[in-house]
């Protein structure tokens, strides 16, 4: 017995695509605009210049980056600065804002600095292997952090690229994972 609810309004249509692709809500100004705007492709067109923005990147990278656990910063002891993680995240956000291929965005960021002369970019993409948290906590011994920074890079490649985890095969096998710890 329920009846759909009615149909939205043009001030809430803009409203739900702004922050749905930029994560921000719309100016007076965009408001206006459309609600100025009588051409049947009206909603076509704001979904198209959302797209065009810096800020959809942002919004839709910003997804990737969790993650690909992106930090600023090292994560542990004194909370250094990694000097350059922001290249890493521009490029995420870059890529997004490009629309770059899947497959593209996925080989750049797993091996870029292997491809046939490699650019800045490329290179830089490979920067998610290096977003793990890292210490140079004094007492901290060199060989255990080497396979924790491993076991880390593993886990988180097949998380996001093969939806499973491999975090228990570090250690030991269970009987119904995906994946043994020889493997």
């Amino acid at each position: 017995g329920l009846a759909p609810v009615a149909p939205a309004t043009k001030r809430q249509l803009l409203r739900r695509i702004t922050f749905d692709l930029t994560g921000l809500p719309p100016t007076p100004a965009e408001i206006d605009t459309f609600l100025a705007d009588t051409r049947p492709d009206a909603y076509e067109r704001v979904v198209d210049r959302l797209l065009a923005s810096p800020r959809y990147g942002e919004r839709w990278g910003r997804h990737w980056l969790d993650v690909a656990r992106y930090a600023d910063s090292n994560g542990l002891d004194e909370n250094v600065a990694h000097r350059n993680a922001f290249r890493y995240r521009d490029w995420v956000i870059d890529s997004f804002n490009s629309n770059q291929p899947f497959d593209q965005f996925t080989v750049e960021q797993l091996a870029g600095d292997l491809l046939p002369k490699p650019t800045l970019d490329q290179r830089v993409a490979t920067g998610f292997n290096r977003c793990n948290v890292t210490t140079g906590e004094g007492g901290s011994i060199d060989d255990e952090y080497y396979m924790r920074y491993a076991v880390d890079r593993v886990e988180t490649t097949s998380t996001v690229w093969l939806g499973l985890t491999a975090g228990c095969a570090a250690c030991h096998d269970h009987k119904f994972d995906p994946l043994t710890q020889k493997e």
